[in-house]
């Protein structure tokens, strides 16, 4: 090998050393902060590009599982906070209690509209008996 090929490969050995070196860097400060975390964030702050990182065997995994753990971390807080525990409940009693006003008001109709079907079913038959009784005579 030539040494202008040698002197070119040691420097893109360098580079890529330097450059795994801030993906790691920003990888860590990620790690020490509670922001979300992308591909793309890591790259800005390592000042690599994101194929960069996408391409390497290393470093794409570190990322990915930092990114979902954030991603249930954050979950899990929204799950867990008293805040949205407590409008969720109160959603959930108003809906309740909705639920059974209209319950009660449909049980009300159906009693209704049951009372009026007997009675024009018994006016059918009334009716019915009168005009066999004028066919009958």
């Amino acid at each position: 090998m030539s040494r202008s090929i040698e002197a070119l490969t040691e420097a893109t050995q360098r580079r890529r050393k330097r450059a795994e070196n801030a993906v790691e860097k920003a990888l860590a400060q990620a790690r020490s902060t509670h922001t979300p975390v992308s591909v793309a964030s890591i790259a800005r702050a390592a000042g690599v590009s994101t194929d960069f990182i996408y391409r390497h065997p290393a470093l794409r995994p570190q990322v990915e599982a930092l990114r979902r753990s954030r991603r249930l971390a954050t979950r899990d807080e929204a799950v867990h906070d008293p805040d949205t525990e407590a409008a969720a409940s109160t959603l959930i009693r108003r809906l309740t209690q909705h639920l059974a006003t209209d319950r009660s008001k449909h049980r009300e109709e159906v009693a209704q509209l049951q009372a009026a079907l007997a009675a024009a079913n018994g006016e059918l038959l009334a009716l019915r008996r009168k005009l066999d009784m004028r066919r009958g005579e």
